[in-house]
């Protein structure tokens, strides 16, 4: 029993996470086929796993629902918006648009699922801004260049924003959406840069946990 729920899927991990590896740094032809096989197994994979989270969440807000639980109202929304699409996108074949003319889904993609997401982004605002309080309390000087660099972002991006630059900066030579530029394309793009390279070891190196067993997590808790 141990050989089947431990040992042999940690040598099935292994010896495709190192194909795959390897296939990556050998050009002919039979690592770009085996690529191409892997990419589409991947997409029936990820095709299966949406499946099961749908079904893992609609039965999650079924028995929300048959329990009366805190909150089960919003679950039959979950429901409502569910098919408020599919049905649409079903009688639609896929399409927003025939012919200049909106279809069912078109319908439903402009008039519910975006003044839904308009309204979603509306309320996080609120949080946002709580965050950008929080985040430009200066303590330290990493964060006096980030209220600074905030500051330039909010003035150049309104009308009165440049007004003021203008009158108070304006001795300087440099304009609002200058500095604007400046700031997006050097330091943004460093430090985006920065958390790339970051996130990229840090995928690596679970990967390499992964394949070689040390990582045994999505096996389950047994």
């Amino acid at each position: 029993m141990k050989l089947i729920k431990k040992q042999i899927p940690l040598a099935i991990v292994f010896i495709t996470g190192v194909l795959t590896l390897v296939s990556y740094y050998v050009p002919h032809k039979t690592s770009v086929d085996y690529i191409e096989t892997m990419n589409k197994w991947e997409n029936i994979v990820v095709a299966f796993a949406f499946l099961l989270g749908l079904i893992s969440l609609f039965f999650s807000h079924y028995h929300k629902i048959a329990r009366k639980a805190d909150g089960w109202g919003y679950s039959i929304f979950v429901f409502v918006g569910f098919l408020a699409i599919i049905i649409p996108a079903y009688v639609s074949g896929g399409k927003q648009m025939v012919e200049g003319v909106l279809t069912p889904l078109g319908w439903a993609y402009k008039y519910i699922y975006t003044a839904l997401s308009g309204t979603m982004f509306a309320v996080l605002a609120f949080y946002i801004v709580s965050t950008a309080y929080r985040s430009f309390r200066i303590k330290s000087m990493q964060a006096f260049v980030l209220f600074v660099a905030a500051f330039i972002l909010i003035l150049g991006k309104v009308p009165l924003g440049q007004i003021i630059w203008d009158s108070v900066l304006g001795w300087t030579g440099q304009r609002a959406p200058d500095v604007i530029e400046w700031i997006m394309q050097v330091p943004a793009v460093a430090g985006k840069r920065g958390i790339m390279i970051g996130i990229s070891i840090g995928a690596i190196v679970t990967s390499l946990k992964i394949i070689f067993g040390i990582e045994k997590q999505y096996m389950g808790k047994d």
